[in-house]
């Protein structure tokens, strides 16, 4: 008897998911936490300070990233006056160097952005729960990766721990010694 294929979407097409995940009838649709599973107060505040730190930081990091770009322009503007032009390699490793900062201030917005989601899931006392498991984020990961919304259990094997409880394990203990 073949085991049941599970039609997942990729796309606007659905595929046939035959996998060992959908075969054993996990879940691939986000679990609803159990009612009233949160962090407490004092850990909340815990990781209120630590996102806050690293926002401020994030902001910094833009800050100077935005005076580096100027400061790219400003040279391009000048040296596009001087009666000596800019050499076509300096001209192009310039433009490299912008396209280079325009993605970091990307990315550091983004960072910035996810980071106050996470405080406004502080502030509604969802922070820390797997949007995926419905269960309690280690706090070793919050604490490292402040912007995650998936376990560790989650995130590396692509499924809810058993038990429901998210341990952070090295594959080798050995390589850590």
């Amino acid at each position: 008897m073949s085991a049941p294929a599970v039609a997942k979407p990729v796309g606007a097409v659905f595929v046939k998911d035959t996998s060992a995940a959908a075969r054993a009838n996990k879940p691939l649709l986000p679990v609803a936490p159990k009612k009233g599973l949160k962090y407490p107060e004092a850990d909340l505040k815990f990781f209120r300070a630590n996102i806050e730190r690293a926002r401020e930081e994030a902001l910094e990091e833009l800050r100077m990233l935005r005076e580096r770009l100027e400061d790219l322009t400003n040279s391009e503007n000048n040296e596009d006056s001087s009666i000596y032009s800019m050499h076509m390699a300096e001209q192009g490793s310039e433009a490299v160097e912008k396209e280079k900062t325009y993605a970091q201030i990307q990315r550091i917005q983004d960072y910035i952005r996810k980071l106050e989601e996470a405080l406004g899931r502080i502030d509604d006392k969802s922070y820390g729960i797997c949007r995926m498991c419905g269960i309690l984020i280690a706090k070793e990961r919050l604490a490292a990766v402040p912007i995650t919304t998936l376990s560790a259990s989650y995130k590396i094997r692509q499924r809810c721990p058993d038990d429901g409880v998210d341990r952070i394990v090295a594959k080798n203990p050995d390589a850590l010694r």
